[in-house]
């Protein structure tokens, strides 16, 4: 009888809290015989996945652990190899009639690295799902208190490496424009913001969901701080 192929799951595990985990993104990680979880370097440890470490919070145990390499690297030859590799790592055991459980921060479908192993996954001829996460943007606007988007506003989600003339152009579309990974760029954001007008109702935040979350609204008071590289800044179009 021919073992029958296991299949892949992309869990997001929301932006940090534990709590955010849904229903069915427990279920799936507890039934998985395989965590696979991203890491950046050769010499990072499962201590430091922060996906990893919001799933053993949630008390998620006993499975079989797989790292994957994904260096940070603009190299694309480099990042394809290392997708290529982490699927064949997958794959191998898909086919030993095992369910991989691959997590990752907030959604799969969205700037995630699962993504980019659907396809290679896929076309070994395995199944695979995506269980969707809280985004970290969301739970931002939840935790400011800050909607984003009413009646028939629009909101744009982009990088916040971005150019100036691409973010302003965004802001004449858009009611709210989210910039992610905004660490690097929150001067310029914070003076684009304060030239639009928009200053006092967009929202900055860093580590959202975390024990050191920051949450601030009103961002013309931050300029020349420091920003990490899990923060972001939600433009927002002052009401009426």
């Amino acid at each position: 009888m021919t073992q029958k192929t296991g299949t892949l799951y992309g869990v997001g595990v929301g932006p940090g809290d534990p709590e955010l985990l849904t229903l069915k993104a427990l279920r799936v990680l507890k039934e998985a015989a395989v965590l696979a979880y991203p890491k950046s370097s050769e010499t990072a440890s499962e201590n430091e996945s922060k996906a990893y470490s919001i799933v053993r919070a949630a008390g998620v145990e006993g499975n079989e652990p797989l790292e994957l390499l994904f260096p940070m690297t603009k190299d694309s030859n480099a990042l394809q190899e290392a997708r290529e590799v982490a699927a064949a790592s997958i794959i191998e055991r898909l086919k030993q009639g095992k369910d991989v459980a691959f997590i990752t921060l907030g959604d799969p479908m969205l700037y995630s690295t699962f993504s980019y192993l659907v396809p290679l996954v896929k076309e070994a001829g395995a199944e695979v799902r995506s269980v969707p996460g809280v985004t970290s943007f969301s739970a931002a606007a939840s935790a400011a208190l800050v909607p984003l988007a009413e009646s028939d506003e629009r909101v744009v989600v982009m990088p916040a490496s971005a150019g100036e003339e691409e973010i302003r152009r965004r802001m004449g579309e858009f009611d709210s424009v989210v910039l992610m990974k905004a660490g690097k760029a929150l001067d310029r954001i914070i003076d684009l913001a304060l030239a639009l007008g928009v200053a006092d109702s967009s929202v900055f935040a860093s580590r959202v969901g975390w024990k050191d979350e920051e949450v601030v609204r009103g961002i013309g008071k931050l300029k020349g701080r420091k920003a990490g590289y899990f923060s972001m800044v939600i433009l927002r179009k002052a009401r009426a």
